[in-house]
């Protein structure tokens, strides 16, 4: 899923739409790291793992919100719960990523880029976070 926690913050804090946005750190006690941004923060040159005050330097209006991970973790729990209509061969890979067989699923479901795309299309819907395929 794209800019994973980030994205699911901006569904929490429909005020910071249009606004840079980053999760990570205690910008306050001035340490911590940017653990993932939004693409509008990105744009203007933030990256994950740069220290905050170093994000705060190529983006001096960025917001910063502290991780949930039992929020992310939640997300996650509910794009796998997805993952599982279409298969049941999905190897995990971190919080926000998984490759998925779905060798066995094409008389059912169609070809593997049309359950991809059907996966991608129901996580923006059901979930309004984006996901990419390939």
């Amino acid at each position: 899923m794209n800019c994973f926690y980030a994205s699911v913050e901006m569904l929490h804090h429909p005020e910071f739409a249009g606004m840079p946005l980053a999760v990570g750190g205690d910008p306050e006690a001035r340490h911590g790291i940017v653990l993932t941004a939004n693409y509008i923060a990105k744009k203007k040159g933030v990256k994950t793992g740069m220290a905050l005050w170093q994000a705060k330097q190529v983006c001096p209006e960025i917001i910063f919100v502290p991780p949930r991970m039992d929020l992310y973790l939640r997300f996650s729990q509910m794009a796998r719960e997805i993952y599982s209509e279409y298969t049941d061969k999905i190897e995990p890979y971190g919080i926000d990523e998984a490759w998925l067989d779905v060798s066995d699923s094409g008389n059912l479901k169609g070809s593997g880029m049309t359950i991809a795309r059907e996966i991608s299309h129901r996580i923006k819907y059901e979930l309004g976070v984006t996901v990419s395929i390939g």
